[in-house]
């Protein structure tokens, strides 16, 4: 494909972003008359950052589309960026820096320069930082959710056997991430998560980067849960690309499937969605593991009720599930499943997603 420039979609993306919607953050307290950093902040240092400066190189990121890989390009300096929750301001580009003040979510920030996953900006006539992390740039575009023809390797599967989606809601949650990710490490197939964006700090961040490793799948689930028919349309794209920034700021690849939080939707919510290039995937097996908390019964259902073709909802916030989990992996696989992400069964079916349409199941 010829190199295509997309700098002018940037452009369009800044002018339709809405504004941060609320992220609950509560206010920082003062303790002993020093400000204390965020909950986030404390769990996310900056060994996060990918480990290079881009100094006073005057620049910033845009996309490039070359071939079918989707890469970075630059641009000027100065740019807005969006606070994403209430978040200390630093002296220096050190987590352990003196804390000038604070920014709460959805203020408007000036950048000015990025060094070592922060950013540069003007603070109360002062020269602050914070972790780059928690700004959005107005003008961010996912790097590849958009585009559905994102290369999927299906050389491992044999599309005349039958293979499920198992598909994990509301995560990461390290505790129990973790134990399902050591399960498809031991055993073998790959699994689709969904993921509220603001989970993703701290510890939950190398689950993350295992999904990659490991071939699972990242899919959007909004940043923080938030009820798509319970906020005005138009801040649909705000909390969708939040979750976007977020996964692709911790392993530079951006979720290529989205899940609406409690499967809410309606036609006018499909069709925002479908701007952003991304298929509405649901469920056609509903474990109800979130209303059990029973492993046993996880297991039952989905044993009973899996057919080719199949998505399964599941949640990988409670320890009951990565139970059910260890034990369902194994298992389909002995009863001759195929276990693949949401869109390895698309490509390897044939079937066609697209953005904004609902996908229940891939059967026949």
């Amino acid at each position: 494909m010829k190199r295509l420039n997309i700098f002018l979609i940037l452009a369009a993306a800044g002018a339709l972003m809405a504004e941060a919607a609320a992220c609950n953050a509560a206010g920082i307290p003062e303790v002993n008359g020093k400000t204390e950093t965020t909950a986030e902040e404390t769990a996310v240092t900056s060994e996060e950052s990918d480990g290079t400066s881009d100094g006073a190189s005057g620049e910033q990121e845009k996309i490039v589309i070359e071939s079918d890989k989707i890469e970075r390009a630059k641009f000027e300096f100065p740019y807005t960026s969006r606070v994403l929750t209430a978040v200390n301001v630093h002296a220096d580009s050190e987590s352990d820096s003196e804390v000038l003040g604070i920014l709460d979510e959805n203020a408007e920030v000036v950048v000015e320069r990025n060094i070592e996953g922060w950013e540069q900006f003007s603070f109360d006539g002062k020269t602050g930082y914070v972790l780059k992390k928690y700004l959005i740039p107005d003008q961010y575009v996912a790097m590849n959710n958009q585009f559905l023809e994102s290369p999927v390797d299906i050389s491992w599967i044999d599309p005349s056997k039958p293979m499920i989606a198992l598909t994990f809601d509301d995560g990461p949650k390290a505790d129990v991430t973790n134990r399902i990710l050591d399960s498809i490490q031991n055993n073998g197939g790959h699994v689709t998560f969904f993921m509220q964006g603001s989970r993703v700090v701290g510890e939950n961040n190398d689950c993350v980067k295992r999904m990659v490793e490991l071939g699972c799948e990242l899919g959007n689930h909004t940043y923080t849960h938030n009820y798509l028919d319970t906020i005005p349309l138009e801040d649909i794209r705000t909390v969708i690309r939040q979750c976007d920034y977020m996964v692709e700021e911790t392993v530079k690849v951006a979720p290529t499937v989205f899940r609406p939080p409690g499967g809410n939707r309606t036609a006018e919510i499909n069709a925002k969605v479908g701007e952003l290039g991304l298929p509405m995937i649901i469920w056609s097996v509903d474990t109800l593991d979130y209303s059990t908390k029973d492993p046993d019964n996880t297991i039952k259902v989905v044993l009973e009720q899996a057919k080719d073709g199949d998505i399964v909802l599941m949640h990988d916030t409670y320890a009951e599930t990565a139970t059910a989990a260890e034990y369902l992996i194994p298992a389909l696989q002995e009863k001759g499943f195929q276990l693949v992400t949401v869109s390895e069964m698309a490509k390897a079916k044939g079937y066609d997603m697209v953005p904004g349409t609902e996908v229940y199941h891939m059967r026949g």
